[in-house]
């Protein structure tokens, strides 16, 4: 069914609700965001046909969300387009995916317009958003025809991934593997038509659009779009809008807790706050439910290729530190050893694999990469999709994460977690943010290396070195030898620490070569 379905049954059972909320602007209801869908449909209805691709190419706001539902309502399939990419980057997709128009907004009309016509594949670029929705950029929405019929199996979003290990790939979500993921979102944090959820992920990341916008439209509640990550911002828009979720990425919550005018508003109307997209240190999680009157703190593990959310807590469970919960409904997860696929008992480290209604149908156009990605299921069923992430399954059933396969650091014939010892160095009050990596050594291989960012520019190595031999937590190789103070770490699209970018500017600092 098309997902448009889902969210026009809302706008027809109330189209006074609030749908998007804004403070600084003016609230937009379901009608009104009925209205402009029904503009966008009846702009791409003489320019599509079912199936083309269109692209969003603006920053967060309420006319990304009804360019979504309109070209969704025309049959047409959304492509995101991390707003952060370079030109090269931006081509790089459009070229990959080969949109017949592409909506944009003043801020990235000349980007758009260079990438576009980089590739010369692009019908159109569209101006439909400045301050707010441009009517006149689209049609007459008492004109736009009925809404296209979509089935299950249909695409509905070519996701790119971000990245940082090549060019983007295109990840094929089809109308059913985002339902799924929705719902099951839903079921689990228990969302309903009272709560308010503030959606500070970009929205071209599945947090942000799948996680808060899409569990909240198609319940009859309210989102607030954060134009842009604000720590400040986001506590405010807490507040004065009474938000009952939010979901942020570790980086984000480190950049709340550390800046004191956040810290000053009420924010305590947060029934649920989920954070994912890299690990979670539990001295952060701990400090961000407690600074910011949080009832619950669940983890959001998850991938794009699983249109989301794949692992968390469901009702009545109460959250244990350090594990990250249980596969959602519409899934199933295994642990396998990485070498030999076989499955692996409760206590030990392997990859974890998952099959169900929200894997993703596959990579656009990427035969080869589906054949690496996926394994076939020995009962006949659905295939398995290889994570990439390393897991244990405890005794008690529930997962705890180990870190990337790829980015497992190999130090002396050992093998060394980074999240482990990021975990302890955060216990430490003087560093702000860490993040663990591997670095060339001629002996070892690999070195383990910290990159600290301080919160007391007082840190020193030693004190750094002192704390891991007291811990008790680290063996000795897993102790970093090399530790460097930064000032920022690079970021990615998706406010995640971007680990490659990081690593190359330490090893430029150490003068070490590969």
């Amino acid at each position: 069914m098309n997902l448009y379905e889902q969210f026009v049954a809302e706008a027809r059972a109330h189209p006074d609700r609030v749908a998007i909320t804004d403070p600084d602007g003016e609230d937009l209801r379901y009608a009104t965001l009925d209205r402009q869908a029904r503009a966008v449909h009846d702009y791409l209805a003489g320019r599509t046909e079912p199936g083309d691709r269109v692209a969003l190419f603006m920053m967060d706001n309420p006319t990304f969300v009804a360019s979504a539902l309109g070209a969704w309502r025309a049959g047409c399939v959304l492509t995101l387009v991390n707003y952060r990419f370079g030109v090269e980057e931006v081509a790089f997709v459009l070229d990959d995916i080969r949109p017949e128009v592409v909506l944009t907004d003043t801020v990235f009309e000349g980007s758009a317009r260079e990438a576009s016509a980089d590739v010369g594949s692009v019908e159109s670029v569209v101006v439909a958003h400045t301050d707010s929705f441009l009517t006149e950029a689209f049609g007459d929405p008492d004109d736009a025809p009925d809404p296209v019929v979509r089935f299950d199996g249909d695409p509905a979003i070519v996701m790119h991934t971000s990245g940082t290990t090549g060019m983007p790939k295109g990840v094929v979500q089809s109308h059913r593997n985002v339902a799924a993921q929705v719902e099951a979102g839903v079921s689990v944090f228990g969302v309903t038509s009272e709560d308010v959820g503030i959606a500070s992920v970009p929205l071209f990341h599945v947090g942000g659009f799948h996680g808060l916008t899409l569990m909240g439209l198609t319940t009859g509640g309210t989102i607030c779009v954060q134009p842009a990550w604000d720590a400040e911002q986001w506590a405010r828009l807490v507040e004065e809008t009474g938000a009952t979720l939010s979901g942020l990425v570790p980086a984000m919550m480190v950049d709340a807790l550390n800046t004191e005018a956040a810290r000053e508003y009420d924010t305590s109307s947060l029934r649920l706050h989920f954070y994912g997209g890299s690990p979670t240190p539990e001295p952060v999680v701990e400090g961000f439910q407690d600074t910011f009157g949080v009832e619950r703190m669940l983890d959001y593990y998850g991938q794009t290729e699983v249109c989301g959310l794949a692992v968390t807590y469901p009702p009545g469970e109460e959250r244990v530190p350090g594990a990250m919960g249980r596969t959602l409904p519409c899934l199933a997860g295994r642990v396998v050893d990485i070498a030999t696929g076989e499955e692996l008992p409760p206590g030990e480290e392997g990859e974890l694999l998952l099959r169900g209604d929200s894997v993703m149908q596959g990579y656009w156009e990427r035969p080869d990469r589906n054949d690496e990605t996926f394994s076939e299921a020995e009962d006949g069923g659905p295939r398995w999709l290889h994570t990439d992430d390393v897991v244990v399954r405890g005794e008690d059933g529930l997962l705890r994460y180990v870190d990337r396969v790829d980015d497992i650091i190999h130090s002396g014939g050992e093998k060394v977690a980074p999240a482990t010892v990021e975990n302890v160095l955060q216990e430490l009050d003087a560093v702000e943010s860490v993040a663990v990596f591997g670095t060339p050594d001629d002996r070892l291989g690999e070195t383990v290396t910290a990159a600290i960012v301080r919160a007391d520019e007082s840190l020193t190595e030693a004190d750094v070195e002192a704390h891991c031999d007291s811990s008790g937590a680290l063996a000795g190789y897993e102790k970093p030898r090399r530790i460097v103070f930064v000032d920022e770490f690079p970021r990615t699209g998706s406010q995640k620490i971007d680990k490659v970018a990081l690593s190359e500017r330490v090893l430029d600092e150490l003068e070490v070569s590969d």
